[in-house]
């Protein structure tokens, strides 16, 4: 089986391969390469390596699809919340190897065109292009989400259901259903979409149905009034709860998976922790926070750390009664 050297993409076989000796699943074309990758000039494998993360040729590849050129296809069925992919996040055009970004479509195109086509905006990381996620294509019924973690500098592909062997693997490049933005960032959604990326959506689109539309901008409503709800009664605590509670299940039914829960999660540990007698409903709710950030930004992130050092130690939080 031919492999791709995880640093420099070229494809390797026979005894051009060289696997990792921690994972002996990760494949490099070199010694160099390897040394690269363990570093955070590469993917900082050195953080990875007993992680468990999909790979190239593997678990996924990179092959040709429909109408969309590249694509990445799942090689074995992926359970819901697999890892698929870790990449680094190049911050500009200067820093990106050349070979990488003059792989990526327009085929023709400047540097800049394919910075722009390819890269995606954080608020938390500003522009960040990654060079294996950018053969992810959209889906407005995505299977996988991505969120990129600045402090690791590391975008994470993550499956949001069961993905099957021979499937596509999909991402929202731009989400119709984040409930936290507002209705205007939400109705923008095709004027970016479209000239950014040729995406078209046709009428019958689970992104354009009415009633779906409805309800997020109801969750949205719901979403936007929690913090200001008042908290001086362990009644109107309860009640602050109670709405925390039934935006968690409108996000559920509405939402890509895990991480537009991870807020509201903490939301309810916030809550909760403002009155001696409902205290004890802080658990549940940092619990599943706590899970959203090793599911979504693993167990290296400043934001996992955070969490666990809440779930230890509650009355550290500013919110503490």
């Amino acid at each position: 089986m031919s492999r791709h050297c995880a640093y420099c993409l070229i494809e390797i076989q026979g005894d051009q391969i060289k696997k990792c000796a921690g994972c002996m699943r990760r494949a490099y074309c070199s010694r160099e390469c390897q040394v690269t990758d363990w570093t955070s000039k590469g993917q900082t494998h050195k953080l990875w390596c007993k992680e468990q993360i999909c790979e190239e040729d593997i678990d996924w590849e990179i092959r040709q699809t429909p109408h969309k050129g590249l694509g990445v296809f799942a090689k074995r069925d992926l359970p819901k919340h697999t890892r698929i992919m870790v990449d680094r996040g190049y911050r500009t055009i200067q820093e990106t190897p050349f070979a990488f970004i003059d792989s990526l479509v327009p085929t023709n195109g400047t540097l800049q065109e394919k910075w722009d086509t390819n890269s995606f905006y954080t608020p938390e990381g500003g522009d960040n292009l990654g060079i294996r996620l950018a053969r992810v294509n959209h889906e407005c019924r995505n299977n996988a989400t991505n969120k990129f973690v600045p402090d690791l500098n590391t975008f994470i592909l993550i499956a949001i259901r069961d993905i099957k062997q021979d499937e596509e693997i999909n991402i929202q490049y731009y989400f119709y259903n984040d409930f936290s933005t507002s209705k205007e960032i939400r109705d923008a959604r095709p004027s970016i979409i479209k000239p950014k990326w040729e995406v078209d959506c046709k009428p019958d689109c689970i992104c354009l149905d009415q009633n779906i539309r409805d309800r997020i901008q109801k969750a949205h409503e719901l979403d936007a009034s929690i913090p200001s709800l008042p908290l001086r009664t362990e009644d109107q605590i309860k009640n602050a709860l109670k709405q925390v509670d039934t935006l968690i299940e409108m996000s559920q039914e509405l939402s890509s998976g895990i991480m537009p829960l991870a807020r509201t999660y903490y939301d309810g540990f916030q809550i909760a922790i403002t009155n001696k007698k409902t205290f004890p409903l802080h658990k549940k709710y940092i619990e599943k926070y706590l899970e959203a950030c090793q599911v979504v930004e693993s167990k290296h992130s400043l934001a996992y750390r955070e969490a666990l050092q809440y779930l230890q130690t509650p009355s550290s939080h500013r919110n503490h009664y």
